[in-house]
């Protein structure tokens, strides 16, 4: 029956946030060009691939058999996110849906800018430091051991970093399989704490306070903050429905919490000017005062999508200073470690040469 349906699809794995963009732009060109829902989701489909595919046809057949394309959209929730939902149900409501997907389609592509943004600024360091890891353990397994042998037949007096590079080397072939297992096992089991929901208080914590990030996580949220809102309102949602759906979309559990607060006083006699300045230490006054103006003059929407605009570059400023400064560091710490095995294995070498000069 139309608007019950009942979709036992088990899908494994998910659909990234660029297939989704393009399946939303195509959408909205296509039924701005006249095609009905029907039609447009068979064209998207037919140049869609894996789970999105699958999902696609899906929606085909429930809008075919009645349902209404934000009814169909409902049923994936782990592909369309209640922004998805309500923007596209307040366009067929309102018989705007080709200008709301338009909305949606700035909306996504905007966050997948800002989400590759983000991915790259973190790209290099992590490579580097993986790349400086690989050496590191190749080194200790292949290289080390071949060399360790000629300086203990040495009849000499090895210098500090010569003899801590020894202590090293025997730890390694006494216990390396037992420390790298124990390295992959940390890592992995950091990998899966920092996704678990009970870690999000002292993880995203870390993320708006580390002196090097702090700048690109705050900012980052507030330009999904700005953008979201300024979306949902733009599509003709109220403000209630806007701030829990936007709430509902935040990461961080911070700005996640505040907003919930901020959702559980709008309406009640105050302005949401009013209920962000409460949360001033995740709001900056200039959200607060422009949030004002907006309301104010009844340009709320215009107002968010010029902070989304403003804090986007300032996410942009953030990732190039964070290249900037971690730079350095990495390329001391990387000559540290390299003068270090030049000072262990060149010294005794050193030594040895200038007593037969003699």
């Amino acid at each position: 029956m139309p608007g019950k349906l009942k979709n036992k699809e088990i899908i494994i794995g998910g659909v990234s946030l660029t297939a989704k963009t393009i399946f939303i732009e195509q959408l909205s060109v296509m039924i701005k060009s006249g095609l009905t829902i029907i039609d447009a989701l068979t064209i998207a489909g037919s140049s869609s691939t894996g789970v999105l595919r699958r999902t696609i046809k899906n929606l085909v057949k429930s809008v075919s058999s009645g349902n209404s394309l934000a009814n169909a959209m409902s049923q994936h929730p782990k592909v369309f996110n209640p922004m998805f939902v309500k923007t596209v149900e307040a366009g067929e409501k309102a018989g705007t849906l080709e200008d709301n997907l338009s909305y949606l389609s700035v909306q996504m592509t905007k966050e997948k800018e800002l989400v590759d943004k983000v991915k790259g600024a973190m790209l290099y360091p992590v490579v580097v430091l993986c790349a400086a890891f690989v050496l590191g353990m190749a080194m200790a397994f292949f290289i080390l051991p071949k060399i360790t042998p000629m300086f203990i037949g040495l009849k000499v007096e090895l210098p500090f970093t010569t003899r801590m590079l020894l202590k090293f080397s025997d730890i390694i072939q006494a216990h390396g399989s037992v420390l790298f297992g124990g390295i992959v096992v940390v890592v992995i089991f950091l990998l899966w704490l920092i996704r678990q929901k009970f870690s999000h208080p002292a993880t995203h914590y870390l993320l708006l306070h580390i002196p090097i990030i702090k700048k690109i996580s705050f900012y980052s949220n507030l330009t999904r903050f700005c953008r979201t809102l300024s979306t949902l309102l733009k599509s003709g949602l109220n403000i209630d429905e806007a701030i829990d759906i936007t709430t509902a979309t935040m990461g961080n559990y911070y700005f996640h919490r505040a907003l919930r607060d901020v959702a559980s006083h709008i309406g009640k006699g105050t302005t949401l000017s009013e209920d962000l300045q409460a949360h001033e230490k995740l709001f900056p006054l200039m959200v607060v005062k422009m949030v004002a103006v907006g309301e104010q003059s009844g340009r709320l929407s215009e107002t968010l999508a010029y902070l989304a605009g403003f804090y986007e570059n300032e996410v942009d400023t953030a990732t190039k200073n964070l290249t900037v400064a971690i730079e350095p560091i990495l390329l001391l710490a990387i000559g540290l470690v390299v003068g270090f095995l030049a000072l262990s294995i060149i010294t005794p070498i050193y030594n040895i040469t200038g007593n037969i000069g003699r």
